[in-house]
């Protein structure tokens, strides 16, 4: 039962760590020089939270910095599409499509590639294969409403919205089938996942580093922060996402080093974040989910269940 607490913990943190980046870019809007400052140093922050859990030693071989750069470029480009998509509506649309993302898309690699399907009863791939497709329905209903964010509803803005959220779900969806080669490699030698997550988010973190610098050379001038958004703030923000983040991640180790099924755990982990933040984009931002977003989300939720089956 212990374990199932830590579960929902780490689902509670989940939900915080977005609302921190939307309360980011509520404040700062969704720039790109202003993206990067907060993606660079969220970045680092985690990878030192990481390097002291890992007491202060770290291990590199050469697959894991190759799939350890493979997630944090991918984990840079959603994070930013996301302070896009915040400025553009409703930011649990974006987490749905993200989460959804890093579910479904390994496990039809797993099917696919892994031989998955060997090992599940007909009742389970039927209840399964259901779940995909309603799943694939859950996000059709938030993409066909027009958006709210002071921008003109035409064709174009919501054009750009559907492909940003299809390149959340792709970006996401690829880092966890990274993550699972890196996890079932079993010629090339692996880090350790505290290596590992120090070397995902600590790549981050340069190269957004890397890209404010070059940015900042060209145009001549540094990010520029809301007026009432304070230092202290910025610190505070950045301190709250590595904290959140690094203790999520550590609560989803402790449950996946139990005796839980991973067919429990990560379904619970994708529908409780898909509620979780939708609650607290309404609790911390006010946002109301339209009638079309309500249904995608409570088909999201449900159909994690079927994967449980």
């Amino acid at each position: 039962m212990i374990y199932y607490l830590y579960l929902l913990c780490a689902v509670v943190l989940m939900a915080l760590q977005f609302s921190v980046n939307k309360f980011y870019q509520s404040k700062n809007g969704s720039g790109i020089m202003t993206s990067l400052l907060y993606t660079t140093l969220s970045g680092l922050a985690t990878g030192a939270i990481f390097f002291c859990i890992n007491g202060f030693t770290l291990t590199v071989t050469p697959f894991s910095f190759v799939c350890a750069v493979g997630i944090a470029s991918l984990c840079l480009g959603y994070s930013l599409l996301g302070f896009r998509l915040f400025s553009m509506g409703n930011f649990a649309v974006y987490t749905m499509f993200l989460m959804l993302g890093g579910m479904l898309l390994p496990f039809l690699y797993g099917l696919l590639f892994l031989g998955d399907a060997d090992t599940m009863s007909p009742l389970s791939l039927g209840a399964r294969i259901v779940g995909v497709l309603l799943l694939i329905v859950s996000m059709i209903f938030p993409l066909t409403e027009k958006r709210d964010a002071g921008e003109k509803h035409d064709k174009k803005t919501q054009v750009l919205f559907i492909v940003l959220c299809l390149l959340v779900f792709f970006m996401n969806g690829f880092v966890s089938i990274l993550s699972k080669i890196h996890q079932i490699e079993g010629h090339y030698p692996v880090v350790d996942n505290n290596s590992f997550v120090f070397l995902t988010n600590t790549i981050n973190g340069i190269f957004s580093g890397a890209a404010l610098f070059v940015l900042t050379l060209f145009r001549r001038e540094g990010p520029k922060l809301d007026v009432s958004f304070k230092p202290w703030m910025l610190i505070a923000a950045v301190a709250a996402y590595a904290l959140c983040n690094g203790v999520s991640y550590l609560l989803q180790l402790l449950a996946a080093a139990s005796t839980m099924p991973a067919s429990v755990q990560y379904p619970m982990m994708t529908g409780g974040s898909v509620v979780l933040t939708a609650l607290a984009g309404y609790v911390f931002f006010r946002e109301k989910q339209s009638k079309k977003a309500f249904i995608g989300t409570v088909l999201a939720f449900a159909a994690t269940f079927l994967f449980l089956v």
